[in-house]
């Protein structure tokens, strides 16, 4: 059986319980690195139950603003706060019951295997008196089977391709089950047909269980395709946000990317599509 033929994300159902509402919202939120602010004084509310993709330019904040709403950074200034309550104030567990997160460049120890990598997806489920269960497992064969990577469940993490990586990280926040969940350039290192088939399976999150999911992506058009709510950033600032109907326009597209384009409907979703120009067709006149 080749990893095309593992059955379709609907078997998530099985498992997943229905979601929470939750207010994740960033106030006056300024981050940043060694004294330099990357992120400045920015307010964002993420719609709950939607999903969220943030775009903009390489360096422009869009990676440590969703690390600063999971609290893996400090924030210099402002606050996030989760359900009215400051993030500061919530333990590591708490957060981890609630948003799910794929940095960027996620580590792995030495020599684990992909099935156990996947497991340590349920550890905010553990505690004192809870135990790993056959929960557990169901949650990490459907985590596997939605990412079609059952098959390479005894392998370890090190004799794997790039693509096949980023599945198996991807399977163990799904196991995590949370009810936010967060991605750092998920489609990185996946060719075309994985990187729809996973954002297939985001959406069914979403529309099927209910997940709020706030992810970044750098391709604009798989951007407008698969969010409700784009979020447009420009050194360390939101520029605009809203549907991508409402967002995505020429205009738009030159100010945050510098990039010279058309947008026109997708012929198959009706969503903006943006076709670039190039410098030199930018520069030719256009036809009458």
């Amino acid at each position: 059986m080749t990893d095309r033929e593992i059955p379709p994300p609907v078997a998530l159902a099985a498992a997943d319980a229905p979601s929470r509402h939750h207010d994740l919202r960033a106030r006056d939120l300024t981050l940043g690195y060694n004294g330099v602010d990357i992120v400045h004084s920015l307010d964002l509310d993420v719609p709950d139950g939607k999903v969220t993709v943030i775009v903009g330019a390489n360096g422009c904040g869009k990676s440590t603003l969703l690390r600063g709403l999971v609290r893996l950074l400090k924030p210099r200034s402002g606050a996030v706060e989760l359900d009215g309550q400051p993030l500061k104030e919530w333990n590591s567990t708490e957060i981890a019951r609630v948003m799910g997160l794929l940095p960027q460049n996620p580590v792995a120890p030495d020599g684990i295997t992909v099935a156990d990598l996947v497991g340590r997806g349920r550890y905010p489920h553990q505690g004192w008196f809870r135990r790993w269960s056959a929960e557990d497992d169901a949650a990490v064969e459907i985590a596997l089977a939605a990412t079609h990577t059952t098959e390479l469940a005894g392998r370890t993490l090190a004799e794997l391709s790039g693509g096949q990586r980023q599945r198996v990280w991807i399977a163990m926040v799904l196991a995590q089950d949370t009810d936010l969940v967060l991605l750092d350039e998920p489609t990185t290192f996946l060719d075309i047909s994985h990187q729809v088939d996973l954002l297939d399976l985001l959406d069914e999150l979403n529309t099927e269980h209910g997940k709020t999911v706030v992810m970044v992506l750098h391709d604009l058009n798989l951007a407008c395709r698969y969010a409700q709510h784009i979020v447009a950033m420009k050194d360390g600032h939101i520029i605009a946000q809203g549907s991508p109907t409402d967002i995505i326009t020429a205009e738009v597209v030159q100010d945050v990317f510098g990039l010279p384009c058309q947008v026109v409907p997708d012929p198959v979703t009706g969503t903006p599509l943006v076709v670039p120009l190039g410098r030199s067709r930018a520069a030719a006149p256009t036809a009458p």
